[in-house]
């Protein structure tokens, strides 16, 4: 997909600007495109530099002692995630895992510097960028601390669909995620997980189509989803 024809122009903080400063940033760097379940970069590997994404999905997630996976973050299209290095010994303190096919351009961190003074209001549109990645961690610590597991789950299915503050959709939106995945990313067990959905499906908020979540009341969810702030 190229920059021209991108869907997240005019959404994504990033993939707004001027086409030309785009193809410089994409020839600073890399385009690729990653399998579903293929790890973008690994906790505790040298901090790379950025990646703005393009298509797919992204999720951000920590592996404790025992091995088990907390998600801290899934992104969407215009986000962008990586780790800038002050000097070789840091390390990145996440792992970033394509959870659909997605396509990632990425510009690593010895070729920042020169492109942000070639184009310093980009170093803006990534500082905002960033910036609102922080606030989206802050928000989900905020969520675990004062919210239910179903206003949770609620929360994270309009974050998944786009839908947090979009008008009620023609097309129901349509997700594809394993149960497994949404109880790590409420933090809760995955029977939970399964018998918040099948509530939610009782309610009429929620339908299955083969292995797909399908929102069918997205007003109703987001009521559920602020219930409890």
């Amino acid at each position: 997909m190229q920059c021209e024809s991108c869907p997240v122009r005019g959404h994504g903080v990033v993939c707004d600007l001027p086409l030309d400063t785009l193809a410089d940033f994409r020839a600073a760097g890399t385009t690729t495109v990653y399998r579903p379940r293929q790890v973008i970069f690994a906790e505790g590997q040298p901090a790379p530099g950025l990646y703005v994404v393009c298509s797919g999905a992204v999720k951000l997630y920590h592996v404790d002692r025992f091995g088990r996976e907390h998600v801290l973050d899934v992104v969407q299209p215009g986000a962008v995630v990586g780790e800038i290095a002050l000097d070789r010994s840091q390390q990145v303190s996440v792992t970033a895992e394509a959870m659909s096919e997605s396509q990632l351009s990425f510009i690593p961190g010895q070729s920042l510097p020169r492109f942000l003074e070639r184009h310093p209001e980009a170093g803006m549109r990534m500082l905002v960028a960033l910036s609102q990645a922080l606030a989206r961690a802050q928000r989900r610590v905020r969520e675990l601390a004062l919210k239910g597991a179903e206003g949770r789950l609620a929360t994270l299915l309009l974050e998944l669909a786009g839908a947090e503050d979009q008008p009620v959709a023609v097309q129901p939106p349509r997700l594809r995620y394993k149960r497994r995945e949404l109880a790590d990313m409420i933090g809760v067990s995955t029977e939970t997980a399964i018998r918040l959905l099948t509530k939610l499906k009782t309610k009429g908020v929620l339908a299955s189509e083969g292995r797909d979540i399908v929102v069918r009341d997205i007003d109703q969810l987001r009521k559920i989803a602020n219930q409890d702030v």
